[in-house]
């Protein structure tokens, strides 16, 4: 009986602590900082597939402004369509162009748009940070706030956070 009393007590304990746990943190740009940031003549674009070829105009611009992201990369983006843009990233001391982390251009980007939840969305990223953070629906995923680090040549996904579909983003 005493037993049976005891690890009912632990069960139910170890449930109730289990509900209090503190939220995962969101990530922050400044947990992600970058040493210093490149303020010289950005080197050209050296357009490697043919998505990257067909959007060079654009790459091209967005490279020729500076660093803008991760120290001495430039996010590149341009819009297509209503609510959508499509990016990606130069190296701008080497020229070495990549992939956004929705997919492979031509076929990546992200839609937006106004979501019931009232929380701004789009793309944020600073030059003094490897974090990349995108709000809406990439390349017809669910809708949500999607924390990514820039790795260098490629983002990894640090995070998700559901948002409720809206039309046109999961609904």
């Amino acid at each position: 009986m005493f037993s049976r009393i005891t690890l009912t007590a632990s069960l139910l304990l170890s449930v109730l602590l289990g509900q209090n746990k503190p939220a995962p943190k969101t990530p922050d740009f400044t947990d992600y900082p970058v040493s210093a940031i490149f303020h010289g003549a950005p080197a050209a674009p050296k357009l490697s597939t043919p998505g990257q070829r067909m959007f060079r105009t654009m790459i091209r611009q967005g490279a020729a402004k500076g660093a803008n992201f991760a120290g001495h990369y430039a996010i590149a983006e341009w819009g297509c369509g209503t609510a959508c843009v499509q990016i990606a990233v130069v190296d701008i001391q080497s020229g070495a162009v990549y992939e956004g982390p929705f997919g492979t251009l031509p076929k990546a980007y992200i839609a937006y748009g106004t979501n019931p939840e009232d929380i701004e969305t789009g793309i944020l990223y600073r030059p003094d940070s490897e974090l990349f953070v995108a709000r809406g629906c990439p390349s017809d995923q669910q809708p949500g706030t999607y924390y990514y680090r820039w790795a260098g040549s490629a983002f990894t996904l640090l995070r998700r956070i559901p948002l409720k579909p809206w039309e046109g983003c999961g609904a």
